[in-house]
């Protein structure tokens, strides 16, 4: 049984699995990303700078890593099947600006290395709760 988000009205009963926890961390650095990419985009930014002083990809860059970042936040936060989606779309972008277009964007190594640590954690995480509960 599903809520109207898609996320299991009751998905682990009393006790919190490692993923859970996990996951609701991740939506928590999600939507603080979100939120400052959409702080860049409405011109809240230390160094006063607007959004139309953007050059046109990081105008690009920064929209869509708002709305990917707080979907993705959501999803993992209600547990929707859509989340970890999202997530794993939000970090395709943003690999793929520092590292691909890393000429437009800019070089960025450390976030890049934080982006595939968190999602192999993930990856790691969700294999062990579903072996385990095979076992079970």
């Amino acid at each position: 049984m599903s809520d109207a988000l898609g996320a299991p009205l009751s998905p682990h009963g009393s006790k919190l699995s490692l993923v859970f926890i996990f996951m609701r961390l991740v939506a928590c650095l999600l939507l603080a990303a979100g939120l400052a990419r959409a702080c860049q985009i409405l011109g809240i930014t230390p160094d006063g700078r607007t959004f139309s002083d953007l050059v046109p990809a990081w105008r690009a860059g920064a929209t869509t890593l708002a709305l990917a970042d707080l979907f993705a936040a959501v999803g993992l936060w209600v547990e929707a099947g859509w989340g970890p989606v999202m997530w794993a779309v939000a970090v395709a972008i943003e690999v793929s600006m520092y590292t691909v277009f890393a000429d437009l964007f800019g070089a960025h190594p450390l976030l890049v290395a934080a982006h595939a640590a968190l999602f192999c954690a993930f990856l790691l995480l969700t294999f062990f709760e579903w072996r385990r509960m095979r076992l079970d």
